[in-house]
């Protein structure tokens, strides 16, 4: 049997490229991740900006039926 290195760097550069390509999809997850929970964070902040408008809302509201 002989080494053949076209076959072999071929073949290590796919597994590197796909290793990159984990790596690459792991590492937008997380950043996903971030973003969702810091516009969670901002929407929640202007959420609670106004719980005293939302609260007598609903309470309003429940007089209706």
């Amino acid at each position: 049997m002989t080494f053949q290195p076209d076959n072999a760097t071929d073949s290590t550069s796919t597994q590197r490229r796909q290793r990159r390509l984990e790596q690459d999809k792991k590492r937008m997850a997380y950043r996903r991740a971030i973003e969702d929970y810091r516009d969670g964070q901002v929407l929640h902040k202007q959420v609670c900006d106004f719980h005293d408008l939302l609260g007598s809302q609903l309470r309003d509201s429940s007089h209706w039926y």
